[in-house]
Order: structure tokens, then sequence, then C-alpha cells
């Protein structure tokens, strides 16, 4: 049954969605494989062998990392929470409702940009002026050695 089961998934582009699905949702190879029934090991192979399945992969992966990158660029930045409208049975006066009327507002919530994020952010995309690891060169120095005299002490 595992002969040519590999073609149910490499040539049909459903099936292949599928896979990019599970691996953008973060299903990791050994997942993948149980989700299509078979091993993990029998995954590898065909990821080897078969490029389609191979780019499905990588293709879910990839997008799982975009959302990833523009969730901890939201959140280095600050980000809007929700854009709502809210009804009530009445005009707001100092807040509140007070008559029978409908009237709605726009209500934004805005999360404050975070600070590890923004660290995060910095020392990953620009290494070189925001890393905390500093490289300095040494020159080795190689000590004099004079054969025959010992150091501190003096032939007199």
């Amino acid at each position: 049954m595992a002969n040519g089961k590999w073609q149910l998934w490499e040539e049909d582009a459903a099936q292949l969605e599928r896979i990019t699905n599970w691996a953008a949702n973060g299903l990791t190879d050994e997942q993948i494989a149980k989700s299509m029934g078979i091993r993990r090991e029998t995954l590898w192979v065909w990821k080897r062998d078969h490029p389609n399945i191979s780019n499905a992969i990588k293709r879910g992966r990839m997008l799982a990392c975009e959302a990833i990158e523009n969730a901890l660029f939201k959140k280095a930045t600050g980000m809007v929470l929700e854009d709502t409208v809210e009804e009530y049975k009445g005009e707001l006066r100092d807040g509140k409702p007070s008559n029978g009327t409908v009237t709605r507002r726009t209500v934004r919530r805005q999360v404050p940009p975070d600070t590890a994020a923004v660290i995060f952010y910095l020392k990953n995309r620009m290494p070189d002026k925001y890393s905390d690891r500093r490289t300095v060169e040494v020159e080795p120095t190689i000590p004099t050695v004079v054969l025959g005299i010992e150091p501190g002490r003096a032939d007199g």
C-alpha cells in the first residue's frame, strides 16, 4: 500500500495545500507524517525524492515565519488590539447613556511598544550595531627565553 502512496499527495493540489497548511500551523515532520498516515522516516524519504512535497512543507514553514515576524514587528512598534463600534441606547453624557436613542462610537485599544521585542528585533536585524557581542583582536605575544639563565637569579 505504501508503494505509490506519495503520488496521492504529490500530484493532488488539494493534498499539497493540506501539507502546506499543516506546516504553516507549526506541525513538526512527525505530526505531518502522522496526519498523512505515514511514518516520519517515510516523509523524510518523500521530501528528499519528491520536490512538490518538500516545497509544500517549506512554503508552509515560510508562511509561519512570516506570521511570527509580523507579530514581533507589531509588538515592537505597538499595535492596535481592536477597533470596535459600541452601541448605546441613549446619548453619551459624561461617558454614560442618557435617553432612549441609539448612539455609536468607535473604541480603539492600543498596546504600547514592547522593549524586549524592540531589542530582539534590532539585535537580529542589525547585529553590527546592536549586538552584545564585541570582537577584540589580540595579537599573541611570544615570551623571550634566554637559554641557560634562570629568571631572577644573578651570577656574581
